[in-house]
């Protein structure tokens, strides 16, 4: 007999994915994660649920704690890792106010075997302490230190979720101060517009199996929380509003049933226009984060893709 799944899905999802969507359960609701009393038990709840995914690895990897200008971080490194001056520089997601390299590695443990690089994760603070540009700032000061050390200076840049916020605002930062630019950038499921103005804010909504948008208003409360008096649109806090010209090559990646489908598409549409060399893969049912999902044939097909856009530059 054939399984019935609680979320409808078409047939050409492969059967991970259709189990996935029938039992993966959506975050706590905004109001947990942004009341002190609860939120503690939003980021347990959303951090065990990561943490459970590097249970779906199938090769040997080795995570270290290690400080670099005086910002915690986690090195990564795989059976596949090889010396090579190019680095991963993994910027994780978790709404400013959970997760940690450790928590999400599942998203960048395969990008750095199937690449054979060094990966290293920023350990950047969270919220209520790392209200903006505290993030910001540290990834920063990370970056530049690794990009004068010993190893060299050619980066890729990964960031998922809510990093896609800090790890762009970074690389405007970078390129307006005439630092050296990584040559590439990997946007997973991003959100860069802390206004809620995409469209699928509104036309997804109820359809993405984590997220629940509110129209856009929850991505505004969560904002305003991040920065708070501060205007949305500002470049520096939503950076879709900020100048894309002379940026690395990006790649973005998104799921169709996800409600930052319209970031992504506004981030590599709007990069395009201004100039910059800008890549948009949309995999059809899937929801946000579905990178961590290492199982999944649509996640290994995503992360090979990520490995072969890393090759080519």
């Amino acid at each position: 007999m054939m399984p019935i799944y609680a979320r409808r899905t078409g047939n050409a999802l492969s059967s991970g994915a259709k189990t996935r969507l029938a039992n993966i359960k959506p975050y706590p609701s905004l109001y947990v994660w942004l009341n002190p009393l609860t939120r503690g038990i939003a980021q347990r709840i959303a951090n065990e649920n990561w943490v459970r995914t590097l249970e779906e690895i199938d090769f040997s990897y080795r995570m270290q704690d290690i400080t670099i200008s005086g910002v915690p971080c986690v090195k990564y490194e795989t059976e596949a890792t090889s010396k090579n001056k190019k680095r991963i520089l993994y910027i994780h997601g978790g709404a400013f106010v959970a997760g940690s390299p450790r928590v999400n590695a599942s998203t960048v443990l395969p990008i750095c075997h199937l690449t054979g690089l060094e990966g290293i994760g920023v350990d950047y603070t969270l919220l209520p302490e790392g209200r903006f540009p505290t993030a910001i700032d540290e990834v920063d000061r990370v970056y530049r230190s690794l990009i004068t050390d010993e190893l060299g200076d050619d980066f890729v840049i990964v960031a998922d979720s809510a990093g896609g916020t800090i790890a762009l605002s970074c690389l405007m930062r970078w390129r307006d101060d005439g630092v050296k630019l990584p040559c590439a950038a990997v946007f997973l499921s991003p959100v860069v517009d802390g206004n809620g103005a995409s469209d699928t804010q509104i036309t997804v909504d109820g359809h993405d199996p984590l997220i629940s948008s509110n129209g856009g208003k929850n991505i505004r409360r969560l904002f305003e929380y991040y920065a708070p008096g501060m205007n949305t649109k500002d470049p520096r806090i939503s950076p879709i509003y900020g100048e894309f010209s002379d940026l690395p090559p990006l790649l973005v990646h998104v799921g169709s049933r996800e409600v930052q489908l319209g970031d992504a598409a506004r981030l590599a549409e709007t990069a395009r226009r201004a100039g910059t060399e800008s890549h948009l893969r949309v995999f059809d049912g899937m929801f946000h984060l579905f990178h961590m999902h290492w199982k999944m044939d649509e996640a290994k097909a995503a992360h090979e893709d990520i490995g072969a856009f890393i090759a080519s530059h």
